[in-house]
């Protein structure tokens, strides 16, 4: 590792994705349903800044979807950097800065040129960087974030991490032992770790490895020199969290995982009132010895600003919601912590049949429900269909054309990219939702068809479609076979084209991504 990454993984680039639990709209989200302000209201500007970036494709959809907002994305990594503000200027997004600067820089110069933040967020930092890194992450929270302000940080959660960190322990030793890149190295420490496994290591968990092996042949061994190398990896409670953050005076506010903000569908009874009668500061930590997660999102905000029963109701029916996943896929039956829930008929049935095809109000459904017939609230629909990823929040509704248009030119800008680097999977900024939907490699044919103007008809489409995979050099694959012969690929075009232009066009303009 280089002396200037301080440990960190920084010879092969992190993961380039897209994380929808940062995007404002779905912290604000989880703000009011724990009755606390978000940091700004509906439709003014703000600022945003997220630290440690990466290839900042989270940045860029929150630069993308809120053209009021102000957005830096700062990471120590140039190539990260590069990376990032190709994409910017490819998608013509003037209101994202992004800057190599590690966090030691923001003490000086560079910090003091910065604005104050409504919005700070970090993933997948905090618990891999140094102590020291970490104070100066909470010196420029301190310095930076205005009062009402929130900040995201996602971390590796303790306890549900202890019986990881052999296995962490056991890799990182055996690679920093071995030469070549990052990743090069994971990958051959895990078939030492393997043969361990099957000769009676019991420490190291069968099933955490057989994820890694799966991720390695999957070319997502990235991941595992990110996760697992790095020098300063600590898991933490979420009570140190706090403590840490403490200083820059933050308060926890919400977990950006939405179903985690309920605790009947995550804990028993017994284990609710347990938590219930611990210190209120170490409430969360005590329900993380229950939930068994390894991952913990949370928001933290600087002046929290409690919202009176009176006002909240009133507050989450105006919520407007739509459907992100097709009708055919909406269900009432959902996944939660706990296991797995129905939902309501008397409520949920009109609410879904309306979100399939629209952007209600709360208040709207709830007009298409017998109230004697339900029992739900504003606050448990929001809920149930947001956090289990059948829904969004609606943020403006029936975008203008022009905010189409930046929609547009920014996501034809990215799945271009994409094709240049070999992926088959995409996100869609939607101006709608102040967010994003992924996509597949049928999906992002069709979309840059539709986006460069060929008319939504399955012939014209298919035949552009076909014109994109030859230009980039790239082919479908059916049942995990890669199709080379044109026929083949034709009639492949022929069956999914339809279906992405009925099912998934509809769902695109909703959302405000065309």
């Amino acid at each position: 590792m280089n002396n200037w990454a301080d440990g960190y993984v920084s010879d092969i680039e992190y993961l380039d994705g897209w994380y929808a639990e940062q995007m404002p709209a779905h912290l604000d989200i989880a703000c009011l349903l724990r009755a606390t302000e978000p940091p700004v209201e509906a439709g003014e500007p703000f600022f945003y800044c997220e630290l440690g970036c990466g290839a900042g494709k989270s940045a860029a959809t929150v630069a993308a979807t809120c053209p009021h907002a102000e957005v830096w994305g700062i990471d120590f990594n140039p190539a990260h950097i590069a990376r990032a503000r190709r994409l910017s200027n490819k998608g013509e997004l003037d209101n994202l800065h992004l800057e190599d600067w590690a966090f030691a820089d923001l003490a000086g110069a560079h910090g003091a040129a910065l604005p104050r933040f409504h919005y700070i967020a970090l993933h997948g930092v905090w618990s891999w960087i140094s102590l020291e890194n970490q104070r100066h992450i909470v010196d420029f929270i301190d310095a930076h974030l205005e009062p009402g302000g929130l900040v995201y940080i996602t971390y590796n959660a303790l306890p549900g991490w202890n019986n990881v960190a052999p296995m962490q322990r056991v890799i990182r030793s055996l690679a920093m032992r071995e030469d070549g890149r990052s990743d090069d190295r994971a990958a051959r420490v895990l078939g030492i770790v393997r043969r361990m496994a099957d000769a009676g290591a019991g420490a190291l968990l069968t099933e955490q490895l057989s994820r890694l092996e799966e991720m390695s042949r999957k070319e997502d061994v990235a991941y595992v020199a990110h996760e697992y190398l790095n020098e300063h990896w600590q898991p933490c409670y979420q009570m140190d969290v706090a403590e840490a953050l403490a200083s820059a005076r933050l308060t926890f506010a919400a977990s950006a995982n939405i179903l985690d903000n309920y605790p009947d569908v995550c804990l028993t009874k017994e284990q609710r009132e347990l938590i219930d009668g611990s210190p209120l500061d170490l409430q969360e930590t005590v329900g993380d010895f229950f939930r068994e997660r390894t991952f913990r999102r949370d928001i933290f905000i600087r002046g929290a600003r409690t919202i009176p029963a009176r006002r909240l109701e009133s507050r989450l029916r105006s919520v407007r919601l739509t459907a992100i996943i097709p009708t055919s896929a909406l269900s009432r039956e959902i996944k939660v912590p706990a296991g797995a829930a129905t939902l309501g008929e008397a409520f949920y049935g009109p609410a879904l049949e309306q979100i399939a095809g629209g952007t209600p109000t709360l208040e709207e459904i709830f007009t298409h429900v017998d109230p004697a017939s339900s029992t739900a609230t504003a606050r448990e629909a929001i809920g149930m269909l947001v956090g289990s990823k059948q829904a969004l929040p609606v943020v403006t509704a029936n975008p203008s054309e022009a905010a189409r248009k930046r929609a547009r030119r920014y996501n034809s800008a990215q799945i271009r990219l994409r094709s240049d680097q070999g992926k088959a999977y995409a996100s869609l900024a939607g101006m709608a939702i102040g967010s994003a939907v992924t996509i597949r490699l049928v999906e992002m044919l069709v979309y840059t068809a539709l986006a460069d103007g060929i008319p939504a008809e399955v012939g014209p489409v298919v035949d552009d479609c076909w014109n994109q995979l030859q230009r980039g050099g790239d082919h479908l694959a059916k049942d995990g076979k890669i199709i080379e012969d044109r026929a083949e690929t034709v009639t492949l075009l022929e069956h999914n084209v339809p279906e992405v232009l009925s099912v998934a066009l509809p769902m695109w303009r909703r959302v405000g991504a065309i």
